[in-house]
């Protein structure tokens, strides 16, 4: 990436410019401005910086929290490609998004982001369920 935008600040390739020579995807001619980022936390900071073995033990599991904390979670058949290459996510068929309500009923058990809202008890026991046979942060 050797080009800056001249609004943003965004790095892009020479060749992603339009017909107008111009290239607008990030802010649109900079109509579109977004407020910089917060500086991240220094717990944050030293779970993905950090070689301690509870930092690694985070890093190794991050996916699952992102998640458990997700309101909706993507469900899928997933096979490892044979042999050792880089890993690689495919899905073959129709994706499907699964939304629990932000409150739960009768008919309906806690799921997702209501576990964390409402019933964190719950969601800590559910977790325990899933993970029995791992260790988790």
């Amino acid at each position: 990436m050797s080009e800056v935008c001249e609004f943003c600040g965004a790095l892009y390739y020479k060749n992603g410019v339009n017909s107008s020579k111009k290239y607008t995807k990030f802010c649109h001619d900079g109509k579109v401005r977004l407020p910089n980022l917060t500086e991240a936390s220094d717990l944050f900071k030293e779970l993905l910086c950090s070689n301690s073995q509870e930092a690694k033990l985070y890093r190794q599991q991050i996916r699952e929290y992102i998640a458990a904390l997700s309101f909706a979670s993507m469900g899928a058949e997933m096979n490892a490609p044979p042999g050792t290459c880089p890993y690689c996510f495919h899905i073959h068929g129709q994706i499907y998004h699964m939304f629990s309500p932000l409150c739960s009923n009768q008919r309906n058990r806690p799921g997702y982001g209501q576990l964390y809202l409402f019933y964190s008890s719950e969601a800590s026991n559910r977790l325990q369920e899933i993970y029995k046979t791992r260790k988790t942060f």
